[in-house]
């Protein structure tokens, strides 16, 4: 049995010289792990012995009742809501990161159902459908089919390579300088945004849509290292694989649209740095803002998202199956990379 537990990893099992006695063997790869065990809801584990040629570098035995016991007690204690996050509390941010590697690992059970079916083809127990933490505009649980993967914490912090986070997912604590936070006091109604959005707002052309096309904003967020932050729709809606957060203005202004969209879609606070490019699609007109992140967290995506994803921009013809996206990495492309003097690139 494999135990990851707040306290530490543990491997027990029972050997050969453990059935006369009834013992199980607890090993650990760390000595500390099974010091805190004993010290905290195994008292009557024995002496702690090292090798430094078995797979597992530290072991003691313990009556199998007693380690039952201990596991009844684990699991009495037990009072957290999120246990990366406990991991994190108990013994740093970095074993955190590592069980999170581990849960990436497991994640494709989930995602891969069919890969994963025990000799024979038949599964132990019927694989759950997945539901969105988010409820739908209707107030309903929203079912995602086809879940996306997230990738290990470690993606995040290198610009060349793409990263991924699922709803709730967990996420480092800071990236470029900015730390990954929910944002707990985002405007709640339509003066809060328009609010917000004249605190910050930026000059831009006019904007008129074609006869017979409805007006909508999107945002393209360029994180400080160059990657851009794309959205994946639920179950592939509108024939999506990813996009940019974008959506219909509802009476609201172009800008504040802009930001509802940014944070509903991605979870993320931005600011506005210019007007992109306005794009003629299949029923929309819509008009892009450059922007940058300056708060929130990717894994508060609402329910129209089941991952955000940071991509280097080099990448983003390979990640947009949309024709209608291309423009907009046109656009990109005249702009020069964070830190230099980028220029407005008013596509019409």
């Amino acid at each position: 049995m494999w135990l990851l537990t707040p306290i530490g990893f543990f491997s027990i099992v029972h050997k050969a010289s453990d059935v006369a006695a009834d013992t199980l063997t607890v090993r650990a790869r760390v000595k500390g792990d099974l010091q805190a065990l004993r010290a905290q809801y195994l008292p009557g584990l024995g002496e702690i012995t090292e090798s430094k040629t078995n797979d597992y570098r530290f072991r003691a035995v313990a009556s199998r009742a007693d380690v039952m016991a201990a596991m009844a007690t684990l699991v009495q204690d037990l009072s957290y809501s999120n246990f990366k996050n406990q991991v994190a509390k108990v013994q740093g941010a970095a074993r955190a990161d590592l069980y999170h590697d581990v849960w990436s690992a497991l994640y494709r059970l989930q995602a891969e159902p069919g890969k994963y079916k025990p000799p024979g083809g038949k599964t132990s127990a019927p694989v759950g459908p997945t539901y969105h933490p988010r409820l739908d505009d209707s107030g309903q649980r929203f079912q995602i089919k086809q879940p996306s993967t997230p990738t290990p914490l470690d993606t995040w912090s290198c610009p060349s390579v793409s990263a991924c986070v699922i709803p709730e997912g967990p996420m480092p604590a800071v990236l470029n300088g900015v730390a990954f936070a929910p944002w707990r006091e985002a405007p709640t109604d339509a003066a809060g945004w328009e609010a917000l959005a004249e605190q910050g707002r930026i000059e831009e052309p006019a904007f008129d849509a074609p006869a017979g096309y409805k007006k909508a904003c999107g945002v393209v967020i360029r994180e400080k290292d160059g990657r851009i932050w794309l959205v994946a729709p639920s179950n592939g809606y509108g024939n999506y694989q990813v996009t940019f957060p974008k959506g219909g203005m509802d009476g609201r202004s172009t800008q504040a649209t802009a930001l509802v969209e940014a944070f509903e879609e991605s979870g993320l606070r931005v600011r506005l740095v210019r007007h992109l490019v306005d794009v003629k699609r299949s029923q929309s007109y819509t008009r892009y803002y450059l922007a940058e992140r300056t708060g929130g967290h990717p894994g508060d995506m609402g329910w129209e998202s089941q991952a955000t994803l940071l991509i280097p921009q080099a990448e983003l013809k390979s990640w947009l199956n949309s024709p209608h996206d291309q423009a907009i990495i046109e656009a990109l492309g005249t702009n020069q990379e964070p830190g230099g003097n980028q220029k407005d690139a008013t596509r019409r």
